[in-house]
């Protein structure tokens, strides 16, 4: 039993590789047009992790791409991208990076930044910030080697709650994607504040990606996820949802990854353009094979503010 069991895992994981290696192929091998859709998405998504250079996190180029793509169909000509909880700046150096190569790619102007206190984390207050997990000062940065190697992302040092309402009050582009990756509640708490936000300084769906909520001791009652669901439950138009079923929408080698599984989008349902058309062509029928047939361009109403 032993041996059929390893056998199976061997066997299971090398036609994984094998449908893994075939899908990348075919993206190569045909144009996807670009869209708003998953299809765009998951090719163009393939076609940037050939980079090597932009292969480590692919929650921050599967969040911009997604992000950049509603963006563009919608009329935007430009957005924001956020980092929250900077640490030593691994992570907004590459989300410069893949900033940079959607600028060029889908033509629209995508402004970066990185918020972090600068001198790690601050001190837990209680059970909520899971300070059994976290210390008073851990993670922090060193501002001068990180501003010296960064090309055009922004630095916004300081508590959250300082540096965040003064960010919105100076005119950013609209945020399309935010990672947020503070550890604590409290701090999880004056992030979240963002989606309360007018409308011209949002999409009217914000990529998100939440790092600290999935294994260790993280519950809906500590971390992130309690900072979740408080701001569900007080507003009635501004959510935070799941993407879910992400994973069966990724590459297939990444069906097994944790991130999929991180990914949100949040709801702005009284922004102007929340219900406008968010991809370039629409299947209007369905052939007698079950394929989409007779596809036509959407019409939208709005413009976004600029």
């Amino acid at each position: 039993m032993g041996i059929r069991r390893i056998t199976g895992r061997i066997i299971g994981a090398v036609l994984r590789r094998l449908r893994a290696v075939l899908v990348e192929a075919e993206s190569n091998s045909c144009e996807v047009p670009f869209d708003n859709r998953s299809d765009w998405i998951g090719a163009t998504f393939e076609r940037v992790r050939q980079d090597p250079t932009l292969r480590e996190r692919p929650h921050y180029t599967w969040g911009v791409l997604q992000g950049c793509a509603l963006a563009k169909v919608l009329g935007y000509e430009r957005i924001s991208v956020i980092e929250f909880g900077v640490a030593a700046g691994a992570g907004l150096l590459f989300l410069e990076r893949i900033a940079e190569y959607a600028e060029k790619l889908v033509g629209i102007q995508i402004e970066v930044y990185g918020f972090d206190t600068g001198i790690g984390l601050p001190k837990p207050v209680d059970y909520r910030d899971c300070p059994n997990l976290w210390l008073d000062g851990q993670f922090p940065m060193d501002v001068q080697a990180l501003s010296a190697r960064l090309r055009k992302a922004t630095l916004k040092l300081g508590l959250i709650k300082d540096t965040l309402p003064l960010f919105l009050q100076n005119s950013p582009a609209p945020v399309a994607f935010a990672s947020i990756d503070v550890d604590l509640y409290s701090s999880a708490n004056e992030v979240l504040q963002l989606f309360e936000a007018p409308p011209h300084r949002l999409l009217p769906r914000v990529v998100c990606y939440f790092d600290d909520i999935m294994g260790r001791t993280y519950s809906d009652y500590n971390g992130e996820r309690l900072a979740i669901k408080e701001f569900n439950d007080g507003h009635s138009v501004r959510k935070l949802s799941p993407q879910y079923g992400l994973k069966y929408s990724v590459p297939y080698e990444h069906i097994d990854y944790r991130w999929p599984e991180c990914m949100y989008l949040a709801h702005m349902f009284d922004h102007p353009l929340y219900n406008e058309h968010d991809e370039l062509r629409k299947p209007m029928r369905i052939d007698i094979t079950g394929k989409h047939a007779d596809w036509r361009a959407s019409v939208r109403t709005n413009s976004p503010g600029k």
